[in-house]
């Protein structure tokens, strides 16, 4: 399990770190339902007209929000990964094993962040948080087919309809597990066993992917 600490002192010239560090905390405590603009501002000490002079609206705050929760998980990934480079099916592994640890720690931040109705931008050019997020993920199937990685400023749409397949195969399988999970829908499963099918899950994926790419 991760746990993050968040820092919410206000430092002078810094306000707009303040009000989403008071964003986290409240989402971390309450949850959506009690987030709003005037909480935020409360929570950093500043005045209620802060918040919409930095973020315009609720929307714009949740959008610099799950920024940062992208930022977050796309780091996860990462340093689950690094070690397991060489292993096609223990870097499938890594991958859900960090999105189900931070749908854990940060879980309205995970249901916020693939919201589109409470995000403000632009869908055909995505912010370079989402835009890194999604090329970690998509190079991940990419190696398991032994085909070339993309940067996060190449489209998905240049690549083939078989790889996108497997890119939305491995996706919403190691995300619908993390929201099962979230959601209290396995909360019989003990620990161990959920790791062992999370294990036995991203094994078959990886060998599928490996397979439908010969």
């Amino acid at each position: 399990m991760i746990g993050y600490k968040i820092k919410t002192t206000y430092h002078h010239g810094d306000l707009k770190n303040a009000l989403l560090d008071a964003a986290d905390e409240i989402l971390l405590s309450k949850g959506l339902q009690g987030f709003t603009m005037r909480a935020c501002a409360r929570l950093a000490n500043v005045s209620h007209a802060a918040p919409k002079h930095h973020f315009g609206d609720i929307n714009g705050l949740l959008t610099e929000v799950a920024m940062r929760g992208f930022d977050r998980l796309v780091t996860l990934l990462q340093d689950k990964m690094q070690p397991v480079m060489d292993d096609l099916h223990a870097q499938m592994y890594a991958v859900g094993l960090a999105y189900v640890e931070f749908a854990e720690a940060y879980p309205e931040h995970f249901r916020i962040m693939f919201r589109k109705d409470l995000l403000s931008y632009n869908t055909q050019s995505p912010p370079r948080q989402i835009a890194v997020t999604y090329a970690t993920l998509i190079n991940v199937v990419l190696r398991q087919r032994g085909e070339p990685e993309i940067s996060e400023i190449e489209s998905m749409a240049s690549l083939n309809g078989e790889v996108i397949k497997d890119i939305f195969m491995c996706w919403s399988n190691i995300h619908g597990y993390a929201h099962l999970r979230l959601e209290g829908q396995l909360n019989s499963i003990p620990e161990k066993t959920h790791l062992e099918i999370l294990r036995e899950n991203t094994r078959q994926l990886s060998d599928l992917v490996q397979k439908r790419s010969i």
